[in-house]
């Protein structure tokens, strides 16, 4: 059953391929998560959620973000680039230019722990749906969905390894700041 088609608007296709897996594989690239994400230790579950519990906090303060109460929370190598990157102002002629908790410019209205995946390195790939918008009510807007790979630490805690964004491409934090801050060493 090969041959070409064309549909309504003209647009023609070949019969030979389904196209739609092949799309939507390709949509979601290396973003996809494993379908059977299962639910999250609660030790996992734990460092995202007392780390939004922060981020609303702050945000609310309306400070100038300062880590130092929430370093515990991430591996050495992330909170060594985010110390870093978040100290250049744009004098510097670079600097991190959005919300590293949702990926967006705006503010963040809550986050919820949807599932973890386990990985190759014996960490967590967590998913993360984080409400955000302008007010509450625009927080009504779809989450931004994040994933989070998360590392075991000391103790049986987790820290976070990098925040990885939904973006058009997406993209992961370190991999960001990493660029940012090659030219600040």
């Amino acid at each position: 059953m090969s041959g070409t088609l064309t549909n309504r608007d003209g647009v023609r296709g070949s019969r030979g391929l389904p196209l739609l897996p092949v799309l939507l594989a390709s949509a979601l690239g290396s973003f996809a998560l494993p379908v059977a994400a299962a639910p999250c230790p609660p030790a996992a579950t734990g460092v995202i959620d007392g780390l939004y519990r922060w981020v609303e906090a702050w945000e609310r303060a309306n400070q100038p973000l300062d880590l130092a109460s929430q370093a515990h929370r991430f591996t050495p190598t992330l909170k060594a680039q985010l110390t870093r990157a978040l100290a250049l102002t744009p004098a510097d002629g670079r600097f991190v230019d959005f919300n590293i908790f949702n990926g967006t410019q705006v503010s963040t209205f809550g986050a919820r722990v949807q599932g973890c995946s386990p990985r190759g390195d014996g960490g967590l790939e967590a998913r993360v749906a984080v409400r955000v918008g302008i007010s509450t009510r625009t927080a009504e807007e779809p989450p931004q969905m994040l994933r989070f790979r998360l590392l075991p630490g000391a103790g049986g805690d987790w820290r976070i390894a990098d925040i990885l964004y939904q973006g058009d491409p997406p993209f992961a934090l370190s991999s960001y700041l990493a660029e940012l801050l090659k030219t600040t060493r």
